[in-house]
């Protein structure tokens, strides 16, 4: 009997014992409440193929936090689009249990330049905060030094915009100028082309946006391209320069009121696009009502 007992009161000790520890001793807590940020992927890669990821952000809470936590995001690079769903959370957990809140990250890769980025995921609740950071990778159809010919079609990560609703840029060249005017050399098929010709009795406003460049790290920028500038009456051919993410434009070459090319054009765009981690390059046809056409290929942005 008092082996009985003797068991009893050390099986007592150990669980009294046991409890202590996960309470940390004295009845306490194993530590202060605290959370931790959790991130489903390592790095994001936004493609022009897959302009858009999602990234799931957990919560991890712990020692008996349960307070709100507000998530933000620190250092993204200027046009890409990040959000969280939602904006904050309340992970709820007990001394020795585990609370778990979510959230999804969206970011899209907008008109940010091409590049490599460390985006800070931060979450602060009153005083205490938590990053963790997240590798972005921002590839791009367009790099400096490197010539862009259409082979492929315009890509998705290039913006065509429409301002009248009758036509804008594509590759299709429906009419066939190709052959009714070729050879074009240096130009060769398939090419950016807006025909106001083929497209008949209507007003024509288009624009062919590039992607954002990063130049940050250059000192000279020249633009090279292959165009061929048809003239009838009234239509214009601008090639504009944006370092704010098409926000304002700077015109650096016109095309009006005379045929140009088939031919090669270089324009020196150092003072304003050198050193500047955002460019956009637009080719902006406008004015024109059952006018001829408008071609553009090669583009090259050399750098140094």
């Amino acid at each position: 009997m008092r082996k009985l007992l003797a068991i009893g009161f050390l099986l007592a000790g150990l669980m009294g014992l046991l409890v202590a520890c996960q309470q940390g001793g004295g009845g306490t807590q194993l530590g202060d409440p605290d959370f931790r940020i959790v991130l489903s992927k390592a790095s994001v890669d936004l493609t022009p193929s897959a302009p858009r990821q999602e990234i799931l952000v957990q919560v991890v809470a712990k020692n008996g936090f349960n307070g709100q936590v507000t998530l933000s995001l620190e250092d993204v690079p200027e046009g890409m689009n990040a959000s969280f769903n939602p904006g904050a959370v309340t992970p709820q957990s007990l001394e020795v249990v585990t609370g778990v809140g979510a959230a999804t990250l969206m970011l899209e890769k907008g008109s940010a330049a091409g590049g490599n980025y460390t985006i800070k995921v931060v979450g602060q609740s009153g005083s205490v905060r938590k990053e963790v950071a997240l590798p972005v990778t921002v590839a791009s159809s367009l790099l400096p030094n490197q010539v862009f010919d259409f082979s492929q079609g315009i890509p998705p990560d290039w913006r065509i915009i429409d301002n009248t609703g009758n036509g804008a840029w594509s590759t299709n060249d429906e009419c066939d100028r190709e052959t009714d005017y070729g050879p074009l050399d240096p130009i060769q098929a398939p090419f950016a082309i807006i025909d106001s010709d083929c497209l008949g009795e209507v007003d024509v406003d288009t624009e062919l946006w590039t992607p954002a460049l990063n130049l940050s790290s250059f000192s000279t920028v020249k633009l090279h391209f292959d165009h061929y500038f048809y003239y009838y009456t009234d239509e214009i051919g601008d090639v504009d320069v944006s370092v704010d993410g098409g926000n304002t434009w700077i015109n650096v070459a016109r095309f009006q009121g005379e045929d140009v090319g088939p031919e090669t054009r270089t324009v020196d765009i150092s003072s304003i696009a050198a050193g500047k981690p955002n460019v956009i390059i637009r080719f902006h046809y406008y004015d024109a009502y059952w006018d001829w056409f408008w071609i553009v290929d090669n583009i090259r942005v050399e750098a140094y």
